[in-house]
């Protein structure tokens, strides 16, 4: 039997607050791409103590991984797919590192802090006519701890603007 997941919308700092608890510590463990989507599948060995806890971030907007120092481009200019062919590479060399922080605001644009780079996600006018997931950070639920930590943050295009997503099972 497939679990009910209920879906309520967050304002940006509710959604914010439950992508640093799914992301924060967690680090890169491998990609895999299927036609226009993008799955980072992270490990979260810290929000539930002696359990390693998979963390999936689904992408089908543009991306890119720049240097933590510089600041950020304007990736809506960007054809998609030579932003792809240039994230896939980099994003290989992530492996293994830690993301240390996360920002999120107010139009979709989500930063992850790997060391000495940053992930960029980045809800393009493209996205917007598509009135659908932009990206998407889902945690499994551990079983047996007795905790509550799964469930999953989305950004959802709506036309005109995003709203944030979260999806839980009841």
């Amino acid at each position: 039997m497939m679990a009910r997941i209920e879906r309520m919308e967050v304002d940006v700092a509710a959604a914010r607050s439950s992508l640093e608890r799914m992301l924060l510590g967690s680090y890169l463990d491998s990609f895999n791409v299927s036609s226009l989507q993008v799955i980072l599948r992270l490990i979260n060995a810290r929000a539930c103590p002696g359990k390693s806890l998979y963390v999936d971030l689904s992408l089908s907007c543009a991306a890119t991984l720049r240097d933590g120092r510089t600041f950020s481009s304007n990736l809506g200019d960007v054809d998609f797919f030579m932003g792809r062919a240039e994230f896939l590479p980099e994003i290989y060399g992530k492996i293994c590192v830690e993301i240390s922080g996360v920002d999120l605001d107010s139009d979709g644009r989500l930063v992850l802090f790997m060391g000495d780079s940053v992930i960029e996600l980045v809800a393009t006018d493209e996205d917007m006519d598509l009135e659908e997931s932009v990206w998407q950070v889902a945690m499994e639920n551990p079983t047996g701890s007795g905790l509550s930590l799964g469930g999953s943050v989305s950004c959802v295009s709506t036309g005109n603007a995003v709203i944030f997503m979260f999806g839980i099972e009841p």
